[in-house]
């Protein structure tokens, strides 16, 4: 395979990289290159191709339109932002040309893991970074992509709690579980069971939510790093989605949804 050559003819600059978000540019500051991957949520590629089978409730304030995304989504539409159009593509190759894709990814991987290892960096991958599939999907020859980097640490947000049995069997896949306003029951087991649940709070984070302590995430992204059986607060981000035309004017209004724990919720003392 012509790598170059291949991104060319995709339409493509990169399958993923490493500080290719502010998420992860901390991260690089921390001492770690994560090679993470962005693709394209289900509202925007069509055809089938969900890759965030448990996204409804949180699907409209989703990170593809945050970051620098914001401006050229508002500009040029969801589908036109070039951004989104990249991502889009990624997800058809996903879907559409497994090997292909899976041969870029590998080819990635590798060249990133020997620049961390040259540089003296820690690595990691987070594969969804605007998804959530399970890793066992991304396979090459029989093998998924845990088995053929055995010796690299794989990390995810999820809110699919069967992701764990996939957890189970890799000690180099981390997960943190992810609330989004309905899933209470699935957020108590996880953290009963020594598990982390990410949660998004409007404005000053808690110190203890639902009687567990309260760990920020938003310094780096290696979710790895945290402590068994707590939560992770997480600032809530900005989307195109938030800025509504208000007598002529382009306004941010804040969110109003269960996803997003805001100043004053009573959920603050009694958690989940």
């Amino acid at each position: 395979m012509n790598y170059q050559k291949t991104l060319k003819e995709l339409g493509i600059s990169y399958l993923g990289k490493v500080a290719q978000s502010a998420k992860m540019r901390l991260s690089y500051e921390h001492g770690t290159m994560t090679y993470c991957l962005y693709l394209a949520p289900w509202t925007m590629v069509g055809g089938g191709h969900n890759v965030c089978g448990y996204g409804k409730e949180c699907a409209p304030f989703c990170l593809q339109n945050s970051g620098r995304n914001i401006g050229d989504t508002i500009s040029h539409g969801y589908e036109n932002s070039l951004i989104n159009r990249s991502r889009i593509r990624k997800t058809r190759l996903f879907y559409e040309n497994r090997e292909l894709f899976m041969d870029l990814l590998i080819h990635e991987i590798r060249k990133y893991k020997a620049r961390a290892e040259r540089m003296g960096y820690g690595f990691s991958v987070r594969l969804n970074g605007t998804s959530d599939l399970s890793p066992v999907l991304f396979k090459k020859n029989g093998k998924n992509i845990l088995e053929i980097f055995n010796d690299v640490q794989f990390y995810d947000y999820t809110k699919n709690p069967n992701r764990y049995n996939v957890a189970k069997r890799y000690s180099n896949y981390d997960l943190t579980f992810s609330y989004n306003g309905y899933n209470d029951i699935e957020c108590r087991e996880v953290l009963k069971n020594g598990g982390k649940v990410a949660v998004v709070f409007y404005g000053d984070m808690p110190k203890v939510f639902g009687g567990y302590n309260v760990e920020s995430g938003n310094e780096f992204d290696m979710r790895y790093l945290n402590s068994p059986q707590s939560v992770i607060g997480l600032h809530y981000h900005k989307t195109a989605n938030d800025y509504k035309v208000i007598n002529g004017k382009r306004t941010f209004v804040a969110p109003n949804t269960p996803f997003v724990i805001m100043p004053n919720d009573k959920r603050c003392e009694l958690g989940f």
